[in-house]
């Protein structure tokens, strides 16, 4: 990636039609929202439709998206789009709860769209953990595994440098420099993504 990393992952895609921003935004975001339809309990080939019509709304839409500046705007964002596509598909197929295995859609659709509800606070921490751990994965090539994995016990699981330190051979200095290297890679790849 080299000097891609120094422009943000966002702005990229918003100035690209296609090409690498493109597949390592799908790369995060498609499996985030596979991923968090799943935890709902929704069938896989409602989730999958779901899925398709939340990427293309976010194709379509993320040139004209403007970031208010706020912690998780985009998240939100994208949360709000989530929830319009399924109760859109709630409501083109007409469907009774049975048919939905008990589940009423439309509901989840109406607590993803409000901003305290407890689905709206389990979908920012999901989407937050997510993300950064795709992005992490963008990052190999750019950093050691070495470096990787300090980062990841240090920032991520909060052990103490000096068992961090000892298990990889690095002195603490070595560690800490490590972590926080990683950690502004992250921030410029996921400014306006991801808060970290």
């Amino acid at each position: 990636m080299g000097d891609l990393t120094r422009i943000t992952l966002l702005d990229r895609v918003q100035q690209a039609q296609s090409g690498e921003p493109w597949e390592e935004f799908v790369r995060v975001y498609d499996g985030l929202i596979a991923s968090w339809l799943r935890s709902q309990r929704i069938n896989d080939a409602d989730a999958d439709d779901i899925r398709q019509e939340v990427m293309q709304a976010v194709v379509r839409d993320i040139p004209r998206f403007q970031h208010s500046g706020r912690p998780g705007a985009f998240r939100a964002w994208l949360r709000r789009i989530t929830a319009n596509r399924m109760r859109r598909l709630w409501q083109q197929r007409s469907r009774s709860r049975a048919e939905w295995g008990g589940l009423d859609v439309s509901e989840i659709a109406d607590l993803l769209e409000d901003d305290s509800s407890r689905l709206t606070l389990a979908w920012d921490r999901d989407h937050d953990k997510f993300v950064l751990n795709r992005m992490l994965g963008m990052l190999h090539g750019r950093f050691s595994q070495q470096s990787l994995t300090a980062f990841r016990r240090l920032a991520i699981a909060q052990e103490p440098v000096d068992v961090v330190s000892r298990d990889l051979g690095m002195t603490i200095g070595a560690a800490r420099v490590a972590q926080h290297r990683v950690l502004r890679a992250l921030k410029t790849l996921g400014e306006g993504l991801v808060d970290i």
